[in-house]
This record gives structure tokens, C-alpha cells and sequence, in this order.
């Protein structure tokens, strides 16, 4: 049975709400993240890394919430197969309880299901890492040195903001880009290569006006983009500040308010198929001619692009007529990321996975040549590059991965909070509202800051 203790703090912790999922946790009731502390604190991974041996061979559980780092564990296996037969995966399948599920676990160290390795999302990874249930990698025996090949922002995303340590890392990198058709792009809009598409797209305010050229030269056949939700990526990624900063006092960033204004022209100027993303119409848009783009990402680009276009091969369907560029604004769209628990029954076993899972080139090189994943790992996906591994017929040769190279150096995080998941999503309701004209900006943005306050009351909205 497993012997874990949560200290004083976590019980206070539990006790606070600190680690509720976004739709409340029957375990404690909703609360506002933990403040973050000034940003020179002391960095604690400044530190040698531990020296670990502590695997008693006791089973090692490992939670997500579907089976892609499951798959990926294989790859851990073929270096450390002696764990294939410790580590317990557990799925939860969906998403949506995910947290929830994970925050229950996490008030019950004594349990023999206790989670010892938990995968988190961008959405909501402060919640954990700002928190005294997770452990930075120094304790798990992996150095800053070990980091070297990764892009900075998925680093940064996993630092406690309390005192600087890194208590999560991820195995990929997910920098977005314009997906875009290039037969429809040249028909109605002269443009013949991907220099030539960003040339048109390379601010909001052009990128508007060529939406309005492709409306009108394709007769109203064509539209720029599906869903009018489609820039939020973009616009979610280039704020220039926290929602909440560390003296727990709320701002509007201008960045949003453009993304309203954006979203409205959208709307107003018919310059979408209004479609909602996700959706079997969405998701249609790609075999068809009724869309020129889309913002995706890196797994986007095999798994929501390709899978959909209708075709497996150049010649079926819309397959090899794509391209892509950066669009407006340089932005990530996703990721998962590992972190050990407080109360893990290895950190051995725990740093053996990151280790390599996340830091190993030749490994992480294996995997993206073999996944299609664009890994967290510079060296690696430079050397494909170099060996033409990214040129890509769904892209028309086009190579997908000189392309994402730097867009990935480009992303910024520094306006991330632990309260991203939550907000986005009420100014998403006050978004809608302004878009179909229920509401004017003034009132939207009221009431977007009225609903803030009453989620998280002991926070300072002006």
C-alpha cells in the first residue's frame, strides 16, 4: 500500500479550493487560483539536480485522459523496458472530468490509485504547478542543462510562479500557423507561394481586407474561414499581460478588445461559413472549396487538415493543394505536458520518464519521424529538416517542418496565468453576444468584467 503524507500546507490547500477543475470538483468548492509571486523570486531549479534511487518497483501511475501519451510511452519503453511492466496508465477518456477526477485523487495520497505522474494542458497547467502538489524536475534528477534543445515557452509554461522552478515538461511543441488552399488562393486572389499569402494576411487589418477580395472574386462561393472562433488562438496568444497580474488586480488587455472587434467584423461583414467549431460542418470544410484556411497547429495540420480533406493521396479530394504561413500573429495552440506528484512513489521512475521522454534527441527523433509529432526538441527537428523528412505532399512539398522552426522560437507565454481557462471562456459568452449585435462593446466588455468579479471575487477589477 502506498505510504503518502500530505503536509499541513496541501491539507490547507485542499481546504482553500485551490485545486478545483473548471466545472467545480465535488471534493471543495470553487476558488480563485493561488496568487502568483513577483516574478524575481528566487529560481529553485538554479539548484544541482537530486540524486534519486528510490524505485522500489511499486506501481508507478501514470493519468491522462486519452491515449496519446500512452502510445508514446512505448517509446520510453524501448530505453527503460524494465518499467514497461511498473507503470500503470490510466485513461480517463474524457477530458471534460479530467480535472475533476484528478483533484479528487489528489486529496487521497494513501489511496493505491494516487496518481504518481499526471499530463496537463496549457489551458490549466498552473493550477498545478503553482501548487504544492507537484515537484520540480531538480527533485526527480534532471538539470536546466537537460533542457537545452527545448523552445523556451514550454519551459515557462511549467515554472511555479512562486518561486521559478520547473515542475512539468512536455515532449511537444505546438507553434500555429495559416493553413491555407493554394488552388483557391491563386483563383481568387493571385497568390502563388506562401510569401505571397503572408504578404496579404500580415496584420488583422489586411487579413480582413483579403477576406472581403476572396468573398467577392469567388461570387460569395468561398470564405476565408469557417468559424468566426477560429482567430481565438491567435488572439489568446498575444496578449500582452496577464489576465490577473501579481497583485491580484484584473486587466483588459487591448489585444482583446481587438479580438471583439475582430470577431464582430467577422460577423457583420459575412466573411465566415459561421460554422461552429468542431462540428461536422466545420470539419467538412477542408474537401470542400467553400473555405480557404484555417489556424492550426502542429498536430493540426496531420490530424484535423489532412484527416479531413477528403483524400489519402495528391489527386483524391483536396490532399497535396495546401500551404501554410504564419498569418497575423505568431501563437501555440496546445500541448501536453508531465508533471510528478507531491507524493510520487518514485521520483526515479518519474525522472527516467521525463528524461526521455522529453529531453533524449535520438529518442525524440525516432518519435517524430515515426508520429509526425513536432517535438520539444531543436536538435532534433533540424536534423529531419536537414535530412528532407518535412517535405510533405499533403503540402505540396511544402516542408512543414522548416516552416514551423520559427514560429516556434517566436511564441510567447509571458501573459499566461492560472486563471486562462475560465476567463476565456466567459469572455467567450460576452464575444458571442457582441457578434450577433445583442449587445455594443461598451456593454460587452462590462459585462465580461462583471462576470469575472463574480467568479473570483477576491480579485481587483477595474
Amino acid at each position: 500500500m502506498k505510504k503518502k503524507i500530505l503536509s499541513v500546507i496541501l491539507a490547507t490547500a485542499v481546504a482553500c479550493g485551490t485545486l478545483v477543475g473548471c466545472g467545480g470538483s465535488s471534493a471543495a468548492a470553487p476558488a480563485a487560483p493561488a496568487t502568483e509571486e513577483k516574478a524575481d523570486a528566487p529560481a529553485a531549479d538554479a539548484a544541482e539536480p537530486a540524486e534519486v534511487s528510490d524505485n522500489t518497483g511499486e506501481k508507478f501511475y501514470i493519468y491522462s485522459w486519452n491515449t496519446e501519451l500512452q502510445d508514446r510511452l512505448e517509446y520510453v519503453f524501448e530505453v527503460y523496458p524494465e518499467l514497461k511492466d511498473q507503470v500503470v496508465y490510466v485513461n480517463v477518456g474524457d477530458d471534460k472530468v479530467y480535472q475533476e477526477k484528478i483533484d479528487g485523487l489528489l486529496q487521497a495520497p494513501d489511496t493505491e490509485e494516487y496518481p504518481d505522474m499526471i499530463a496537463f494542458e496549457a489551458a490549466y497547467i498552473m493550477k498545478y504547478t503553482n501548487s504544492d502538489y507537484t515537484l520540480p524536475i531538480t527533485d526527480l534528477g534532471l538539470s536546466e542543462a537537460d533542457l537545452s534543445n527545448m523552445y523556451p515557452y514550454t519551459i515557462d509554461i511549467a515554472k511555479d510562479k512562486r518561486n521559478g522552478s520547473i515542475k512539468g515538461l512536455s515532449w511537444q511543441s505546438c507553434p500555429g500557423a495559416f493553413m491555407y488552399r493554394t488552388d483557391l488562393a491563386e483563383k481568387y486572389l493571385g497568390v502563388k507561394s506562401p510569401e505571397e499569402m503572408q504578404a496579404k494576411i500580415d496584420t488583422w487589418d489586411k487579413f480582413i481586407d483579403t477576406a472581403k477580395e476572396l468573398k467577392k472574386a469567388s461570387n460569395d462561393a468561398t470564405r476565408i474561414l469557417s468559424s468566426n472562433g477560429d482567430v481565438s488562438n491567435v488572439f489568446y496568444s498575444n496578449k500582452t499581460q496577464p489576465w490577473v497580474d501579481d497583485n491580484a488586480t484584473f486587466h483588459m488587455d487591448d489585444a482583446m478588445v481587438e479580438y471583439m472587434e475582430i470577431s464582430k467584423t467577422l460577423e457583420a461583414e459575412d466573411l465566415t461559413q459561421k460554422t461552429t467549431t468542431w462540428t461536422d460542418a466545420w470539419n467538412a470544410g477542408p474537401s470542400t472549396d467553400e473555405v480557404l484556411g484555417y489556424f492550426g497547429c502542429t498536430w493540426f495540420l496531420h490530424w484535423t487538415i489532412k484527416s479531413n480533406c477528403g483524400g489519402e493521396k495528391v489527386g483524391e479530394g483536396t490532399y497535396g493543394l495546401w500551404n501554410m504561413c504564419q498569418g497575423p500573429a505568431p501563437y501555440y495552440w496546445g500541448g501536453t505536458w508531465l508533471g510528478a506528484t507531491k507524493d510520487c512513489s518514485s521520483k526515479e521512475v518519474a525522472g527516467k520518464i521525463m528524461k526521455a521522454l522529453c529531453t533524449d534527441t535520438d529518442l525524440m527523433k525516432k518519435m517524430s519521424e515515426e508520429t509526425l509529432d513536432y517535438v520539444n526538441n531543436k536538435a532534433a527537428m533540424q536534423a529531419l529538416s536537414d535530412e528532407g523528412k518535412g517535405s510533405y505532399e499533403f503540402l505540396g512539398g511544402q516542408d512543414f517542418i522548416s516552416a514551423f522552426l520559427p514560429l516556434a522560437e517566436k511564441v510567447d507565454v509571458s501573459w499566461m496565468s492560472a486563471y486562462d481557462q475560465k476567463v476565456n471562456d466567459l469572455l467567450g459568452t460576452q464575444i458571442e453576444q457582441y457578434q450577433l449585435g445583442a449587445k455594443d462593446l461598451d456593454t460587452a466588455i462590462a459585462d465580461f468584467k462583471a462576470s469575472v468579479k463574480e467568479q473570483y471575487p477576491n480579485i481587483t477589477v477595474e
